[in-house]
């Protein structure tokens, strides 16, 4: 057997928090919220569209800008150097609809990452803090600090509000028609 060359000490009492984490934990919020009606849900988002070819493109800008010799910045076809996760609001009381808030983006060390909201969100939030946001609804986030602020504002924009209140809406209507029936 050859020699083992790793030397890597794993700090697993300094665990960083994963930015889809942080995410999944408002889901739990929301589901409590409403009990159990509205469901926020952030997954892995693997669709090979030129929507997600252009969230790469933008990551892989950023990656370029904050370490430009980056060995990582292209990678080929085959590999990404990224993940990406799409965050959106359904209810199981309501058949197909889902209402998509954003794709999350970013590399192996969580920060910096790119959000990529919605056109009505992205307008709410640059007049909220005065502002065009980004170039094509993208925030770009360098911190933890920063993401926790910008999400805290994505979920309390009206437009999120009136779809969480809609979906609400519609499936006390269902549960009312099934006690009906």
């Amino acid at each position: 057997m050859t020699e083992n060359m790793w030397t890597i000490v794993l700090d697993e009492t300094s665990i960083p928090i994963p930015p889809e984490t942080l995410v999944d934990e408002q889901c739990d919020n929301l589901r409590t919220l409403t009990h159990g009606r509205v469901i926020a849900k952030i997954v892995s988002y693997r669709h090979n569209s030129d929507n997600s070819a252009f969230i790469r493109q933008i990551f892989n800008a950023i990656l370029a800008e904050f370490s430009p010799n980056a060995v990582q910045q292209d990678l080929g076809p085959a590999a990404q150097n990224c993940f990406t996760f799409e965050f959106f609001i359904t209810s199981a009381k309501v058949n197909n609809y889902k209402f998509r808030v954003f794709f999350l983006t970013y590399g192996i060390d969580f920060y910096p990452l790119v959000i990529r909201l919605d056109d009505d969100i992205a307008a709410e939030i640059g007049a909220e803090i005065g502002a065009e946001i980004g170039t094509e609804q993208n925030i770009f986030c360098k911190k933890e600090t920063e993401f926790k602020a910008f999400l805290k504002k994505i979920l309390n924009s009206p437009k999120v509000a009136k779809v969480v209140n809609t979906l609400h809406s519609m499936a006390l209507q269902e549960e009312r028609k099934l006690r009906a029936v």
